[in-house]
């Protein structure tokens, strides 16, 4: 038998620019160094000064570290910070879309080098997906000694500290195109493969929202206006079709013509989506009171939460729950959850969506409450049943029971929520030593297994996560009686026309953003 030493490993091809053609960077040609086939070490540490992503710039503390999990940077943290120690931000493995390792003599005549001497150093170009980019602009705005732009960008560039060696680039591409670096790419129909040249990097630096495009570009030396060959070029790229909420509104997601692709039947839907219409719902008041009284966490909340330990997050000294605790922390700076009387958690595991729902995180056991009935009888339809007698709209309750607890919503009964419901526990008990500053334990917190509307096929458990928080916001849980019944929240047929619904909506806002009739 054949033992892993016996794996075979396709070669890796990385690209670096020619050093020849320096004088017009957005004409040249990159010269594709071919590397050995190497088996790929346990990590890869490498020397940089800086991260700019976006308008934001952030100076190393220390070594990166490349793992099969992600690449871990250590920042400074600015002079005017409490604690003074350093900021580890990760690009999560399965959040890169892609890479490009660039010679620094293309960004010769540009600011990121301006006071550069001596040869110039690799450049180190990474793709991410827009969760990611979310995450890191929450992550580096506190070490920004002025008002950051609020503008995310997927496109980061890491300035080395010296020319990478051919076995440095080897070693690199190695880890970089493992499996779980491969994920991220599953979904660049159309784009380019990598690792990316120079002139695809520039494709994608001129189709960031501006001004970090003319920003981003100047670090280079290149100008905003794109060259003939990059606008011919540029239907290789997805165009932007809106901004959610419209600037200059903070948090802005974006969504493009790609992301549509995944409303089609049969499709399992992205993050963006998902992200796009729970904020929709959350903004626009989609059942106001219940909305005021909520929160929901994006789509990479659970992905950070509960992702390995990357490099720089090895001190054994530290325990798990407050590493993955210290990874989200910011992401709640501007809101007490223990405020709010439901957040929503959407959770991908394993390719498959659910939803959690922490109620009243901030009771420590059940409470009685009055409940006045909503008004009127309930008048049945044509056809169906009446709603669930544990939601506002059909419960004849007067006294209704709240109590602390994650209700899980799944489409499909799975039984894999046990260690999700664990790491939710954990990310509270931290989340409230932070806020009220003394300990609380949450692990008797109760997990309920809803019984809601199921799925009947293999690709709708998205879509199915978005109509249990509409309904919820619409139709809320008032009586809290374990497990909650709600089988016939809704008819399965106003899933079936959610994704058109969703495009329509989407296509509607992308009109009224580019002042097109309707």
């Amino acid at each position: 038998m054949e033992g892993p030493q016996e794996q075979y490993h396709q070669p890796s091809s990385v690209v670096l620019s020619s050093e020849e053609e320096e004088d017009e960077p957005h004409l040249q040609k990159s010269a594709a160094i071919n590397v050995k086939a190497v088996d790929p070490p346990s990590f890869l540490k490498l020397e940089f000064c800086s991260l700019h992503a976006g308008l934001m710039t952030a100076t190393a503390d220390g070594s990166m570290m490349v793992t099969e999990s992600g690449i871990t940077l250590p920042l400074k943290e600015s002079e005017d910070c409490e604690d003074g120690e350093s900021t580890h931000v990760t690009v999560v493995a399965s959040q890169l879309r892609g890479y490009g390792v660039w010679d620094g003599g293309v960004a010769k005549g540009g600011t990121l080098l301006a006071d550069w001497e001596g040869p110039a150093p690799s450049l180190l170009f990474l793709w991410v997906t827009e969760a990611q980019a979310c995450m890191l602009h929450r992550e580096l705005t506190p070490l920004q000694t002025t008002t950051p732009s609020d503008v995310a960008c997927g496109c980061l560039i890491v300035l080395m500290k010296e020319q990478l060696q051919e076995v440095q680039v080897a070693l690199l591409a190695s880890i970089l195109e493992l499996e779980e670096y491969k994920k991220g790419r599953s979904t660049n129909d159309g784009h380019p493969p990598s690792p990316l040249d120079w002139s695809d990097g520039l494709l994608l630096l001129h189709s960031c929202p501006a001004p970090v495009d003319e920003h981003l570009l100047s670090l280079l030396g290149q100008s905003d206006e794109p060259p003939i060959r990059i606008i011919n070029s540029s239907q290789r790229f997805s165009s932007r079709l809106l901004q959610y909420p419209p600037p200059p509104s903070k948090g802005r997601i974006s969504v493009s013509q790609d992301d549509l692709f995944c409303l089609q039947d049969g499709q399992f839907l992205n993050d963006v989506i998902v992200d796009f219409y729970l904020k929709y719902l959350i903004l626009e008041g989609v059942g106001r009171a219940v909305a005021e009284r909520s929160h929901v966490f994006c789509s990479f909340f659970y992905k950070q939460l509960s992702r390995k330990r990357a490099a720089g997050e090895d001190c054994a000294s530290i325990p798990d729950a407050r590493t993955r605790h210290q990874r989200v922390k910011t992401w709640t700076r501007h809101v007490d959850i223990f405020t709010k009387d439901f957040l929503f958690v959407p959770v991908n595991y394993e390719s498959h969506w659910f939803l959690v729902v922490v109620c009243f995180p901030a009771l420590e056991d059940s409470v009685t409450a009055q409940f006045e009935c909503a008004s009127g009888e309930w008048k049945p339809a044509l056809t169906g049943p009446p709603p669930p007698d544990c939601s506002s709209l059909g419960c004849r309750k007067r006294v209704v029971v709240r109590r602390p607890c994650l209700l899980i919503m799944d489409s499909l009964k799975t039984s894999m929520h046990n260690n999700i419901c664990r790491l939710l526990r954990e990310y509270l008990q931290e989340e409230w030593l932070v806020r009220r500053g003394n300990r609380r334990v949450f692990s008797n917190m109760t997990s309920s297994h809803c019984r809601v509307p199921q799925q009947d096929n293999s690709s709708d458990c998205g879509v199915f996560l978005l109509h249990y928080v509409e309904m919820f916001l619409k139709n809320p849980i008032v009586h809290f009686e374990l497990p909650p019944r709600l089988d016939h929240w809704f008819p399965r047929q106003q899933v079936r026309v959610k994704r058109e619904q969703i495009r329509q909506l989407i296509m509607r806002l992308h009109k009224t953003q580019q002042g097109l009739p309707e």
